[in-house]
């Protein structure tokens, strides 16, 4: 299933957007939108995807999510009666113009936004003084909000406490032709992944013969485009595991593979778990 454009309801009163959202459970809708989003889980747990990342969410997970990268929260079902919680900011960094990003002081908080294309978690000292900041955003009003927010972007881009989640491909790169190229490849694979994926045909859509779009690949993202889609078919038979009873025989080809046993293998140099194995895990958390 493709990700849905998310349109965020324009605000005449405040630049960018802060909610505390509670709810039985996260809305399990795999979405994206033109907004960077900054959130921060207070109560919950479940899995987070994100691009071609799957992990495991708990409250004080806090990510920075770049524009039109693909995501969700999907809250495991005992949630569904102790019910989840977060905060979440959403801006665009286009209501600030470019000339606000090309002042010399700017520059570096902009730099984060692009390596938030990728989807970064914040760790350590960052984490915990980003929440701190959130929890005054909430109550703040009028232009102490835009200084609440450019102090939380400056703490992010400054003191470097995130690991990135998802792979290099799913980026806006600097060069917009070679953006969309590889927008056009994540597109094509997204769309096929419980299909039979032709590497001529990947190699055609970004308008390269198969050995030049091989280097092209490897060299773009830093693993081959069979290591890619692996990445992505066992992020999605993740999700089947956790949330549906097919058997691991059914989701081997709901996910595009016709041999259960390179199935397995793949899930399990992803995961480091056989499929029934990861199964297990998660339902004993539940």
């Amino acid at each position: 299933m493709l990700p849905n454009l998310e349109m965020v309801e324009a605000n005449i009163n405040h630049s960018f957007h802060i909610n505390h959202l509670k709810v039985s459970h996260f809305p399990s809708v795999r979405h994206f939108h033109p907004e960077v989003e900054i959130l921060l889980v207070v109560k919950g747990t479940g899995t987070r995807y994100l691009g071609d990342s799957v992990e495991r969410f708990s409250p004080g997970d806090l990510v920075m999510i770049g524009p039109n990268v693909p995501h969700e929260w999907l809250s495991d079902k005992q949630d569904q009666e102790e019910g989840s919680e977060a905060i979440y900011i959403l801006f665009n960094p286009e209501v600030l113009g470019k000339q606000f990003w090309n002042l010399p002081e700017s520059k570096i908080i902009y730099k984060i936004i692009r390596q938030s294309e990728r989807g970064i978690k914040l760790t350590g000292r960052t984490r915990n003084e980003v929440e701190d900041l959130m929890n005054m955003l909430e109550d703040a009003y009028g232009f102490t909000r835009i200084i609440l927010l450019m102090s939380i972007l400056e703490k992010i881009a400054f003191n470097g406490d995130f690991q990135y989640l998802a792979s290099p491909v799913i980026s806006n790169a600097v060069n917009e032709r070679d953006n969309q190229r590889l927008n056009k490849i994540y597109r094509y694979v997204l769309e096929n992944l419980h299909h039979d994926i032709s590497l001529d045909k990947a190699a055609s859509i970004a308008s390269l013969s198969t050995a030049a779009f091989c280097r092209y690949f490897k060299r773009r993202t830093n693993k081959t485009f069979i290591t890619f889609l692996n990445e992505l078919r066992v992020g999605q038979a993740c999700r089947y595991l956790i949330n549906e009873n097919n058997s691991v025989e059914e989701i081997c080809f709901l996910c595009g593979y016709n041999n259960i046993s390179y199935f397995i293998r793949q899930f399990r140099k992803v995961t480091g778990l056989t499929p029934l194995n990861y199964k297990r895990k998660f339902a004993d958390r539940e």
